[in-house]
């Protein structure tokens, strides 16, 4: 709600908070005089049908993602629509973050340090995961025509996204970080550690036949 360029819609997936997330939310929006917001809720579906929900009932023509562990710096949206218009061949964005460690100790997080726009797109993402997903803005049509998320994965969903939509992906780097990606002791990314890392080893079977 603080972006230098406001975003056409908000919408919010509350996947079985068992908090005063919804309340706080709509406090803040009312006070902030938002309207343009919708909050959905749904039961314990995981990330994946989160997001799905989130893009089946998006309106616009662009998807930004935004997980509840992170957030945006101001002119993350401005920026982002510059480079669509400047690249209107392209249907894929990926700014650089800042990553700030459970120690508060911050790091940029450097998606395009070592990819190579002359190299296989799908063999790289196989082998590292370029893209992270508060830092993506994705084509909605894109993401329709390959399915949206594997809402079977507890985890690794982006990742296999990423390389299923791979042969059709025309990606742009933003090389100014325009976001923070927040490790705490309570999200994904940092518990759960083996659960995890089998989800990506399933991710790379499903699609080992790409390299």
């Amino acid at each position: 709600i603080n972006q230098t360029l406001k975003p056409k819609e908000i919408i919010i997936i509350d996947d079985y908070s068992s908090d005063n997330t919804i309340e706080i939310i709509d406090d803040i929006f009312q006070k902030e005089n938002i309207a343009n917001y919708k909050i959905y809720k749904q039961e314990k579906l995981g990330p994946g049908a989160a997001r799905n929900r989130g893009i089946k009932e998006a309106k616009t023509k662009w998807i930004s993602f935004l997980d509840s562990d992170d957030y945006w710096h101001q002119n993350k949206l401005e920026k982002v629509v510059q480079c669509i218009i400047k690249n209107p061949e392209s249907n894929f964005f990926c700014n650089n973050e800042i990553e700030i460690g459970l120690n508060k100790r911050e790091k940029l997080n450097n998606y395009i340090s070592d990819f190579s726009f002359q190299k296989s797109i799908t063999e790289q993402i196989y082998q590292k995961n370029y893209f992270s997903t508060s830092a993506v803005t994705c084509s909605k049509k894109l993401l329709i025509e390959f399915g949206c998320f594997d809402e079977s994965l507890s985890s690794a969903q982006d990742y296999e996204l990423w390389l299923r939509i791979s042969p059709a992906l025309n990606p742009i780097f933003i090389s100014q970080p325009l976001g923070n990606y927040v490790i705490r002791k309570g999200n994904i990314s940092n518990t759960q550690y083996w659960k995890r890392l089998k989800n990506i080893i399933r991710v790379k079977w499903i699609h080992r036949s790409k390299v």
